[in-house]
């Protein structure tokens, strides 16, 4: 077969585990693709003529899906859990290689140690890509979400430079700690530096041939496709790794990017993401079925080897993914009674304790607790090894140069990889499940309205994170008519809402936020004590205290916004002056009153505690209010430039609408005909902004 062939074979075994997936529900797309590509094996097809560089499979495989996966991780929640991430990106990963490495050298003394250790440091990293293929029967929360991530993210730089290391050890026979330490060093951070200033240069290319005028959305989206082979190519011609400056420019691009707004821009945005939709499934997917084809001919290969039996072979990989997953959770435990104690000395202490009652406090923390333990297994059997782990063995040399002939285990140790990654993938799809069970039914999106409402949550939140100082009206626009969009579906449900609580909490934030720059003496007397009346009598509003005081309270104020703004139009008329100063003072401090209200509900937009239409709305009404303190956005010009950028906003929000309806379908969140329907609406509002009906 020519290597033509065999990737058309391989492109076309993606696409049928694709149709596969929508049929069989239960069981993950990677091992519906490693049963394909056994499938492929078992039928004669093998990969007898397709050979392919290590070096180079490094760039085809690694660089681009690290570098996708680097480009969508949560920033701010990688950077809150840093610690814990860390910990379990290097810390996790040396244990592994090590406690591998020995466990097997032990036991098979024919396997060099360095060999054994190369090994471990390709077990040592987990794949995300494959956890988020698994079914959706299992339900993990935020924080587990996030350290999973997070961990496959960053341990993947860790486990190849750790291989390579060992690579080196294995075919020079020679290895130095402290030569090993400095090239270690030079390597890690060297990597990050480089991804750093190729980040910053090839976003500033980018920005300047915009300059030039080519906004071509064929041109920026290949141009961003070959940012990681071009960053992993130039980190590896400076002899520093190619897999942490990838990472690291994937993590800093966002930071560099053009965040002006244009159809455009947008345009380029919803292409290259389903660009790299597709990039990625298609890689992930050939690495997969490469691996279904691997585990035959390397079976056949090990079988007829007399050194090692049958089922002496098949128990080493049973022990090997014993071990790797044990000390999972061996580490997660650690972790998690660390974390506990932490927890129990800060509440004991912020509960003004004594030091003997802390110390009291922390001995009754117990090492291990039923929780701890369920979720420790959770962890570790939701960090399944699958494309990294198998890409980084099949870089393992043909030959050792200190023994000057061809390296013999090379096949043995792909096929102990390719056991574990399919123990570790069987392990998270069958028993992951059973010990997270999936949402209760009350969560589950049961009908069209839950799920319409959703994804116009979703969307609100989208909008909201892009919300910039030049499109913000424009956003606003468009977020208070995907509010009114909610509101109608309640409505026409009979669906009860409230959202006094919250008005209640911002109104009390603003009047902290009033006292205690009254304390600090930023700001006068008679402009704190007026600003607090207000929050006064809009707090009795809220909380519908309407008797004859409240009337006359609302009566009063009515008379004071006519008052000031009868005072307004004449001091811009110049023809007065009293009291210019206190007026410039009160609407200067109540701006600062107001964008610290709007910095604490953005805070709550992503909370799960708050519903989303009802922050947006607030937010809305909130920079509304700011808006006419600072006396800003009046004229018809204004008007006609906000309602332009509203129209981008409007399309770029339908975009957004379509990608979270099929990701809702892709999840099982919602069947077919739901899909369906809802897509249709978005196509008809699509079509009516481009006058199209």
């Amino acid at each position: 077969m020519t290597t033509f062939t065999f990737i058309l074979v391989l492109a076309a075994a993606v696409v049928v585990s694709a149709v596969i997936n929508q049929l069989v529900r239960g069981v993950s797309t990677p091992l519906i693709q490693i049963a394909i590509g056994a499938l492929i094996a078992l039928a004669g097809f093998t990969t007898s003529n397709f050979t392919i560089e290590p070096e180079l499979f490094l760039v085809l495989f690694i660089a681009p899906l690290l570098y996708d996966e680097a480009c969508k991780v949560d920033k701010v929640s990688l950077w809150t859990n840093r610690t814990v991430i860390l910990s379990l990106a290097v810390g996790l990963v040396v244990v592994t290689a090590l406690t591998v490495g020995f466990i097997l050298n032990f036991i098979q003394p024919s396997v060099p140690l360095a060999a054994a250790f190369a090994l471990g440091a390709a077990l040592g990293p987990t794949d995300a890509v494959a956890v988020a293929s698994l079914s959706q029967r299992a339900s993990l929360n935020k924080r587990q979400e996030v350290l999973l991530s997070g961990e496959s993210l960053i341990n993947d730089a860790s486990g190849v430079v750790s291989f390579q290391f060992a690579v080196a050890a294995l075919t020079t026979g020679a290895f130095s700690l402290v030569n090993a330490t400095a090239s270690f060093l030079v390597s890690f951070f060297g990597g990050i530096a480089i991804g750093l200033v190729c980040a910053v240069l090839l976003a500033f290319i980018a920005s300047r041939v915009r300059d030039f005028g080519l906004e071509d959305t064929t041109f920026h989206v290949l141009y961003e496709v070959l940012t990681p082979f071009l960053v992993f190519l130039v980190a590896e011609e400076l002899h520093v790794s190619g897999i942490l400056a990838v990472v690291a420019a994937g993590l800093s691009g966002s930071l560099f990017r053009n965040r002006n707004i244009g159809p455009n821009i947008a345009r380029m945005k919803i292409v290259s993401a389903s660009v790299w939709k597709v990039l990625g499934f298609v890689l992930n997917g050939i690495v997969f079925v490469l691996l279904g084809v691997q585990l035959p001919n390397a079976m056949s290969d090990t079988w007829e080897d007399r050194s090692v039996s049958n089922p002496e072979l098949i128990v080493l990989v049973l022990l090997l993914a014993f071990v790797v997953i044990s000390v999972r959770v061996v580490w997660f435990l650690a972790l998690s009674y660390i974390g506990r104690k932490q927890t129990a000395r800060s509440e004991q202490r912020n509960s003004g304790g004594t030091p003997e009652q802390v110390k009291r406090v922390l001995r009754s923390v117990k090492l291990v607790n039923r929780e701890s333990l369920v979720e420790s297994c959770a962890l570790a059997l939701a960090g399944p090894k699958g494309a990294v782990t198998l890409s980084i063995m099949f870089t393992l040399p043909y030959s050792i140069d200190a023994a000057s002939g061809a390296f013999s285990q090379r096949d043995f140790l792909i096929f102990l990889a390719s056991g574990v990654i399919l123990v570790t993938l069987l392990l998270a799809n069958f028993v992951l499940p059973l010990l997270l069970p999936s949402k209760n039914e009350a969560e589950k999106y049961e009908t069209d309205i839950q799920a319409s409402i959703e994804v116009l949550r979703l969307v609100i939140e989208d909008l909201a994170a892009r919300q910039t100082k030049e499109n913000r009206r424009a956003v606003q626009v468009v977020m208070k008519q995907y509010n009114d969009r909610i509101d109608r579906i309640k409505q026409g449900t009979g669906y009860e809402d409230d959202d006094s609580c919250l008005r209640m909490q911002a109104l009390e934030w603003e009047q902290d936020f009033i006292l205690s720059s009254m304390d600090r003496e930023d700001v006068s007397p008679v402009v704190g004590y007026r600003l607090l009346r207000r929050v006064r009598q809009e707090m009795d509003l809220v909380c519908h205290e309407r008797n004859v005081w409240w009337l006359i309270g609302i009566a009063r104020s009515r008379l004071n916004l006519v008052v000031r703004s009868v005072k307004r139009a004449l001091h811009d008329r110049n023809l007065i002056k009293n009291s210019s100063q206190e007026e410039a003072e009160l609407r200067a401090f109540q701006a600062k009153a107001f964008e610290h209200v709007l910095g604490r509900l953005r805070v709550r937009l992503d909370d799960p505690a708050y519903r989303t239409e009802h922050v947006s709305a607030l937010m809305v009404e909130v920079q509304r209010d700011l808006r006419r303190v600072r006396r800003v956005g009046r004229g018809i010009a204004t008007a006609a430039r906000v309602e332009d950028k509203a129209t981008e906003m409007r399309r770029l929000a339908c975009a957004l609408e379509l990608d979270h309806i099929q990701d809702m379908y892709e999840s099982g969140r919602i069947n077919r005909a739901t899909a369906k329907m809802m897509r249709e609406n978005v196509h008809l509002m699509q079509l009516d902004l481009e006058d199209k009906v």
